[in-house]
């Protein structure tokens, strides 16, 4: 004969499982990024500057010292895998504290797609006008299916699937865009690729 466990026993037993029931699931679907917070205080979203006087204000000079002192790892970066993007400080909490962070926060790392570059003393292709990114303002995304002149974002991410316009709604407004200008938007010489974070120019 077993012997008999007492009612308050019982009754104990039933809530810890219970509860085993609750909080495994529960934490099963944690985010793993609870502790991240948007910033979109002035310090991590600044003013964006308009215009080539307002840039050199704002950007110093050009392929100056301060173009490509902040940086943020970057899934798909290159055809070689993760590596780090370089661009000005001015962007850099919107970009590697709100803009990484919320791609990773929305397990949505696979959605990047290479090319991903930054800061880069270059012209605009074709020209000899300095480009944004001589002056770390500006990121190329996922460049190898947007290229200058195409007319649509592809969305496809570095896992095959399309995200549709997941990356260029983080990147520009609204909700929760960190107010870069879309190249897209350029009436002539489109620019899926491009998102930089002045205007005028």
């Amino acid at each position: 004969m077993s012997p008999r466990i007492p009612a308050l026993a019982w009754v104990a037993l039933s809530v810890l499982v219970a509860s085993a029931l609750i909080v495994s699931p529960r934490s099963a679907w944690a985010h793993h990024m609870d502790g991240w917070v948007h910033d979109h205080s002035s310090t991590a979203i600044p003013p964006r500057p308009d215009g080539l006087s307002a840039i050199r204000a704002t950007f110093g000079p050009v392929c100056g010292d301060a173009a490509n002192d902040a940086r943020s790892y970057w899934p798909s970066q290159s055809s070689s895998g993760a590596g780090y993007v370089y661009y000005h400080s001015y962007i850099g909490r919107n970009v590697g504290y709100n803009i990484r962070n919320h791609v990773d926060a929305d397990h949505r790392n696979a959605a990047v797609r290479w090319l991903v570059g930054g800061y880069n003393c270059r012209y605009i292709s074709g020209t000899t006008t300095w480009s944004l990114h001589a002056w770390g303002a500006a990121i190329d995304t996922n460049s190898s299916l947007n290229p200058m002149g195409q007319s649509y974002w592809n969305g496809t991410g570095s896992d095959g699937r399309n995200y549709g316009t997941y990356l260029p709604d983080i990147w520009r407004g609204a909700y929760p865009g960190h107010k870069f200008f879309w190249g897209l938007n350029w009436p002539t010489s489109p620019d899926p690729m491009h998102f930089q974070y002045a205007t005028g120019y």
